[in-house]
């Protein structure tokens, strides 16, 4: 499963402005595996909970790669209401 890992981290590396260097042991590439399956189903959602610095970001840009999406990331200011929020959401969806 590392092996695959590693295949699919080299086209993500390929196709992206933003390279990532991970190292998928054993409970990685079960997380990152979850995930894309999580991800590529009708509605999929998850909720990652962890310490700061230990890969839940770039486990979940991984893992959408996985299943064929882009990630799109919100950017909370401090005036952010909800309308912008649905405009940003509206734009990512047309880009």
């Amino acid at each position: 499963m590392v092996t695959l890992m590693d295949e699919y981290l080299d086209e993500y590396n390929l196709s992206s402005t933003n390279p990532m260097t991970l190292v998928f042991f054993k409970d990685a590439a079960k997380h990152a595996s979850r995930l894309a399956r999580i991800l590529a189903q009708p509605r999929g959602n998850a909720m990652l909970v962890g310490v700061g610095g230990s890969g839940k970001q770039s486990s979940c840009r991984f893992a959408a790669n996985m299943a064929g999406m882009k990630c799109f990331q919100v950017r909370v200011v401090r005036y952010h209401r909800p309308r912008e929020g649905w405009d940003d959401l509206n734009s990512a969806r047309l880009s």
